[in-house]
């Protein structure tokens, strides 16, 4: 990390086409440093230093856009790869 990072709110990310932004990053939320344990439509899950989670707007999570990682998603189902755990049933075929 020899540079200084200039930090953008991850509302502001776009992913590639038929990709997502991925969780597991670190993220700056009123000027604390937070883990991203979750991606949502309009909000993230973090986690902060004393394992505590919140909910936050996108526009709230600063992050360092090179830094971001992004999954494949799944277009035709309408989920991404990781939210069909939160929907009832089983999860949609590949």
């Amino acid at each position: 990390m020899g540079r200084a990072a200039e930090l953008v709110p991850l509302a502001s990310i776009v992913p590639p086409a038929n990709h997502e932004v991925a969780a597991g990053f670190d993220a700056v939320v009123d000027g604390e440093p937070v883990r991203v344990r979750a991606v949502l439509e309009r909000t993230v899950v973090v986690e902060h230093a004393n394992c505590e989670r919140s909910v936050v707007r996108k526009e709230q999570c600063m992050v360092d856009a090179e830094s971001v990682p992004f999954v494949p998603g799944n277009l035709v189902a309408g989920v991404g790869p990781r939210q069909w755990r939160r929907l009832p049933g089983k999860p949609p075929k590949a």
